[in-house]
């Protein structure tokens, strides 16, 4: 199957992102909320990160494959496709299934508890190693597989989505994005609604992208981008349901992400996105998202107890943080990609 070149912008917007859980995860390591100053909206709610990832991916998926399924739903593409998504999610999300299942066995031995206790019980082992878990509301071993679960999801039911959407009016793109706003925003809203909502809302920004050939030259990108956390950190909201749950983030971040298509060199917030720094980290960042959790079963239940950490948290969670990175770059190159590639070849 023929790959469209690489976006690095998005790339890097996958890093800032990724950043953004990181930094979400790093605000209560000791039991009270650390706070960085005017970074401080983007750690209290850090979470929205991975609302980007959803829109984002929907976006990238469309640029890659939009043009061959829109054609036809071939067994053959099909096969492709599933071979290449599930190669690139499924063996990480695997061994920190086991790392987590390690971590646990070895915290209950040494007396202590982990949080999310009820994700190591037989149901949730098997639902996770499945990826369906999110689908049932149960927590994996590793928490924050959640996501990924949407992702598979999301991943079944793309190619249907793109073909069955280039034979609607052009108009689709708008009511897409109308539809899914309304649906993230829904007071019973669940992480699946939502994600489901925003990746086909990364969707339609591409073929809006698409639709309209001029560029854009004002620095709207990173305007959409920031305005929900600050909108929620000026009113203080504690639950973001009780001012239309998701519905702001999704339809912000949709037009951050078009934007950001649409943009020349000029806007500030491209340029950021291009740093190679920010690449690197995008391209990391599913080790540094799936790997989370298990640093953090050292770092805030065993380290963060020791007497210097105690007195220092800011010290803890640089150091926490490079822990992490040093782990994901690991991790990327000597078991993530060998076994995509592995993994590749061998179902191919």
């Amino acid at each position: 199957m023929k790959m469209k070149a690489d976006l690095p912008q998005f790339t890097g917007l996958r890093g800032i992102a990724a950043l953004l859980v990181l930094f979400f995860h790093l605000r209560t390591p000791i039991g009270i909320d650390l706070t960085f100053g005017v970074a401080d909206p983007f750690s209290k709610y850090g979470y929205l990160g991975v609302d980007i990832f959803f829109v984002l991916s929907g976006f990238i998926l469309s640029h890659v494959y939009a043009e061959q399924f829109s054609q036809s739903l071939s067994s053959k593409s099909l096969r492709a496709f599933a071979v290449a998504r599930f190669s690139r999610i499924y063996p990480l999300h695997f061994l920190t299934t086991i790392l987590m299942l390690l971590a646990y066995g070895i915290a209950l031995r040494v007396g202590v508890t982990p949080t999310e206790s009820s994700g190591y019980s037989p149901t949730s082992l098997i639902l996770g190693l499945l990826l369906v878990q999110e689908w049932f509301g149960v927590v994996a071993p590793n928490p924050g597989a959640w996501s990924i679960s949407i992702e598979l999801l999301n991943y079944i039911t793309f190619p249907f989505l793109i073909f069955i959407s280039t034979r609607l009016p052009r108009y689709w793109p708008a009511l897409a994005i109308i539809l899914g706003t309304v649906v993230a925003a829904l007071p019973a809203n669940t992480n699946v609604l939502h994600g489901v909502a925003e990746f086909v809302m990364g969707c339609a920004a591409y073929a809006a992208s698409k639709q309209y050939k001029g560029g854009v030259s004002w620095p709207l990108s990173g305007a959409f981008f920031a305005l929900p956390f600050f909108v929620f950190y000026a009113f203080n909201i504690s639950n973001i349901h009780n001012i239309g749950g998701f519905g702001l983030p999704a339809l912000s971040f949709t037009a951050a992400v078009y934007f950001l298509a649409m943009s020349n060199k000029y806007d500030p917030f491209a340029r950021l996105c291009t740093m190679r720094p920010l690449v690197f980290i995008g391209e990391i960042s599913y080790s540094m998202y799936l790997l989370q959790w298990f640093v953090w079963v050292g770092w805030k239940h065993v380290i963060a107890k020791l007497p210097f950490f105690s007195s220092h948290p800011y010290g803890m969670v640089t150091l926490a943080a490079a822990s992490l990175f040093i782990l994901s770059v690991v991790s990327f190159y000597f078991f993530e990609k060998p076994s995509r590639s592995w993994l590749r070849r061998l179902l191919s």
